[in-house]
């Protein structure tokens, strides 16, 4: 056991399933059959969040996804669980949008119960109507989403303070459609996010994506979605988004790590039947809530080793906001430079072409 562990500030991500109705190319969890009959329950993790208060006390977010997690039908009493312990985490919720009906209802009865913390919800978009259909491998799947994504935009009329983004996993198929994708989520009064197809064998259970990218034509779309940023939030406020922007464009050049990571330090990965790990990239766990206690995985020589490699840089490397977006935040220096670099280049951003492209 390691003495004075450090204290999680967030759950990067809490896959409640690996059930899918999606077929995504990017993605193979939709592969990994029906692992159902081993999901934690929503008692089980009441129980978890009870037993570990303390422990998780400082947990300011939680995503929640799978597979597709409003395949649980229970996913409320699972935000309600969060929350009787947690009060003050923000709860956000990555979806594909093909249940609109089933997602609007249960995203109405979480408001009801959300305390200080909150409640967002991200929808995938992959692209425009037949182009988001092949990437997600569904047909129709792109009318669906958007009609998810338009009855939340309705439902936040009445709550306000709902989290609403529309999400976008950009690879050489979608590359060209960002910026309408970016158009039909402002429509909506949507935020967007975009990042680049990620590899990981422990999670997507994926390869990396055919094609070959038009670098020029991403760095003006991205430049494109960078301004639009600035525009909803004034450049301060836009800066982290800028840097996540400027560092896709290396990471496609390059798939590695470019910052230092707090993974398996500042945050964790519980998956559906328990087992904990450090990320999604990291494919060894650390230990299982039902056969340990969580303090005893958190405190183990296997998540120090866990740290240690992260910290040495030696981990497979991502470009995900989940791990990525709190450790910009944190580096003030990189903050300063990707501010002055967007003021000074103006329309460019400071996004160009990386020289390792």
């Amino acid at each position: 056991m390691v003495g004075n562990p450090p204290r999680p500030t967030a759950i990067s991500n809490l896959a409640l399933t690996y059930r899918c109705n999606s077929r995504c190319s990017t993605c193979g969890i939709w592969r990994m059959g029906e692992p159902q009959r081993r999901e934690l329950t929503a008692g089980e993790l009441h129980g978890f969040f009870g037993e570990n208060r303390g422990l998780l006390s400082g947990v300011e977010t939680i995503q929640l996804t799978g597979g597709e997690p409003f395949l649980r039908e229970d996913i409320a009493e699972v935000a309600e669980a969060i929350w009787s312990h947690i009060p003050r985490t923000f709860v956000w919720i990555a979806t594909n949008g093909s249940l609109p009906d089933t997602i609007r209802g249960r995203a109405e009865e979480m408001l009801e119960t959300t305390p200080t913390g909150g409640l967002g919800i991200t929808i995938s978009l992959d692209g425009l109507g037949e182009t988001h259909d092949a990437q997600r491998g569904v047909p129709g799947s792109y009318a669906l989403a958007v009609e998810t994504l338009t009855g939340l935009s309705r439902l936040r009329e009445e709550h306000p303070r709902l989290g609403l983004s529309a999400g976008m996993t950009i690879t050489p198929r979608n590359q060209g459609e960002i910026v309408p994708v970016m158009r039909v989520a402002e429509e909506l009064g949507a935020d967007f996010t975009v990042r680049p197809a990620n590899v990981s064998e422990a999670y997507y259970r994926n390869a990396p994506a055919d094609g070959e990218w038009d670098t020029i034509r991403l760095a003006d779309s991205l430049r494109a979605v960078a301004a639009h940023h600035v525009r909803r939030r004034g450049l301060p406020r836009a800066t982290p988004a800028i840097r996540f922007l400027r560092g896709i464009m290396d990471y496609i050049a390059s798939p590695r790590r470019m910052l230092s990571c707090s993974a398996g330090s500042s945050s964790f990965f519980l998956d559906p039947c328990g087992y904990v790990y450090p990320c999604l990239f990291i494919g060894r766990a650390l230990g299982n809530i039902r056969d340990s206690p969580f303090a005893d995985i958190w405190a183990s020589e296997a998540a120090e080793a866990a740290r240690l490699k992260v910290e040495a840089g030696t981990c497979p490397g991502c470009w995900v906001e989940c791990e990525t977006m709190r450790e910009i935040v944190r580096d003030k220096t990189g903050l300063l430079r990707t501010s002055l670099a967007a003021a000074i280049s103006g329309s460019t951003m400071g996004i160009g072409v990386s020289r390792s492209s």
